[in-house]
């Protein structure tokens, strides 16, 4: 069975930033892969969540492993 971990990122359009959950506060998406991978995760995707003006604002990074 698969076991199912999902980061949720938001992207700032007025700073042009991307910024995570306070966990991985100062973590852009390829070091949180990164570190996730350390931990035996392993991307599979991401899903947008939330937009706004045709933009993506909100998305979730998913992530699995074997239990």
């Amino acid at each position: 069975m698969k076991q199912y971990k999902f980061i949720q990122m938001k992207y700032s359009i007025l700073n042009g930033y991307i910024s995570t959950n306070k966990k991985y506060k100062k973590l852009g998406h390829r070091e949180i892969i990164n570190d996730m991978a350390e931990q035996g995760w392993s991307f599979v995707g991401q899903l947008p969540v939330a937009s706004n003006n045709n933009s993506v604002t909100l998305y979730d990074l998913v992530f699995e492993k074997d239990e």
